[in-house]
């Protein structure tokens, strides 16, 4: 009943290159800058050997990293990656922004193909799922009548079928037809019942008081003309 879909997501936040001249750094900050600065390479040798379609590389240098095996599924993966550069306003620090502007623009050239990562058992299985019901609704319809086989072995709807869905149509729109018939029938009954109560009520005060049999002959006739209201 259920679908099996694997997925992974990957934050990842790069450090900055960084220059040993002009940070200054010694022992053990040195050897990090340095060991930043080789992944930082070997990721770009993995960008450019990805993004450059022209050179046509077949082997790309992922293991020369731990940085690179770790993104590998990202950059040339079944994935959606999206990479954001962070660049300084500062003039001297131009040329980090160059590098760092010409470092996105060949990660931008990476095109990955991306499809679901559904498991391929899963995947027939609601395949053969979507045929079953396909067939049950078919046999359904050749129960009901609503698909034959003709003389020459084609299938089509049977003319009875078509038949009984146009008259059932027609049904409607009569139906639709007379109900508004009868809503308008209603709503003359009620203007005309309005009218004869006031034609006895202008009777009634011409009659005055003099004449009282009228007088209740006319509140009568005013009450049964209330109930048909």
């Amino acid at each position: 009943e259920y679908e099996t879909l694997t997925a992974k997501f990957h934050f990842v936040d790069l450090a900055g290159s960084e220059r040993l001249k002009r940070t200054g750094a010694t022992g053990e900050r040195a050897k990090e800058g340095i060991s930043i600065n080789c992944g930082l390479l070997a990721l770009g040798n993995v960008i450019s050997a990805l993004g450059d379609q022209s050179k046509k590389v077949v082997h790309v240098p992922y293991r020369d990293s731990k940085l690179t095996r770790l993104l590998q599924d990202s950059l040339g993966g079944n994935s959606q990656t999206v990479m954001i550069a962070c660049v300084s306003p500062s003039d001297r620090d131009f040329m980090e922004t160059l590098n760092t502007l010409k470092y996105a623009n060949r990660a931008r050239n990476i095109k990955n193909k991306v499809v679901v990562n559904q498991d391929k058992t899963s995947q027939q299985i609601s395949a053969l799922r979507a045929e079953i019901a396909r067939l049950q609704m078919e046999l359904m319809e050749y129960k009901a009548g609503k698909r034959v086989i003709g003389e020459d072995g084609s299938e089509g709807y049977s003319d009875l079928f078509r038949e009984n869905a146009l008259l059932q149509k027609e049904n409607s729109a009569l139906r639709m037809r007379v109900k508004a018939m009868q809503e308008a029938i209603d709503a003359i009954n009620s203007r005309v019942t309005h009218l004869m109560s006031q034609e006895a009520n202008l009777m009634l005060a011409r009659a005055g008081d003099g004449n009282e049999a009228i007088g209740a002959l006319i509140q009568n006739y005013i009450r049964e003309i209330e109930e048909l209201r």
